[in-house]
């Protein structure tokens, strides 16, 4: 499975997190926003610029803002719904 930042990929599309590169106080982070590895998401922005907004799936969450460093440490694939 080819992955992918989760920055670059295009919004409105279902994406599974597959790795978060990142060091212990950023995964911990992630996780008091309920984003884990295994998660569907999808994307509902496309900006170089704003923080990016998501929506987990897999936990029927409302819309959750995260950074475009922190986008970047978030490795995810095509998910096959």
């Amino acid at each position: 499975m080819k992955t992918t930042s989760l920055n670059l990929v295009p919004s409105g599309m279902p994406h599974k997190i597959i790795e978060i590169k990142a060091g212990l106080e950023a995964r911990k982070k992630l996780l008091s926003m309920g984003i884990h590895v295994g998660d569907s998401i999808v994307k509902l922005n496309h900006s170089c610029w704003s923080p990016v907004l998501i929506r987990n799936l897999t936990t029927h969450s409302s819309k959750i803002a995260i950074g475009q460093g922190l986008a970047k440490k978030i490795l995810v694939g095509d998910d096959k719904l």
